[in-house]
């Protein structure tokens, strides 16, 4: 995995490189750890996430690094995760490169985010329909329960100021 930032000095390790890596597994973790039977009834049916909800968290997610040190705040692989949700809230195929461009860095390190990713089983990656050399990624079940449940709970809960004191 990636361990420093694009036009970072070499040498200075990302603190969040780890802990990002940490959150991808973590949510693999989760998908595995459900009983069979919760991972059947967690569908995007059950486990609704509106549009708006998704694309406020990429606009948060975007915006951070106007604020704080790009190098800092990098962390592709919740990029690409969450453009796959929204991608597939909307119907929508997501093709490889833009997917590289969403993670907000260089296409060598998107691609060994997107491998980290799909080693977890959270992302598959397939052939355009009518153009065999283009490809797109897509969440698979695993990854789209994983992030759904993740939604779900962290909108759900009414986190506050107060309940964090």
């Amino acid at each position: 995995m990636t361990r420093y930032a694009p036009n970072a000095k070499r040498g200075i390790p990302l603190p969040l490189q780890g802990k990002i890596g940490r959150v991808i597994h973590s949510l693999a973790k989760s998908a595995e750890a459900a009983p069979e039977s919760v991972r059947e009834e967690v569908t995007s049916a059950t486990l609704d996430i509106s549009e708006e909800a998704v694309t406020q968290f990429i606009g948060a997610w975007q915006v951070r690094s106007a604020h704080l040190p790009s190098e800092l705040v990098v962390d592709p692989a919740w990029g690409m995760l969450l453009e796959l949700l929204q991608a597939e809230i909307q119907g929508r195929r997501v093709s490889l490169a833009r997917l590289c461009k969403v993670s907000g860095v260089s296409a060598s390190n998107a691609m060994r985010w997107l491998k980290a990713l799909e080693r977890r089983e959270l992302v598959v990656r397939g052939a355009h329909p009518g153009n065999a050399d283009k490809e797109f990624v897509e969440l698979s079940q695993k990854g789209s329960s994983a992030l759904r449940r993740y939604f779900h709970e962290v909108m759900e809960s009414n986190w506050s100021v107060a309940d964090q004191r």
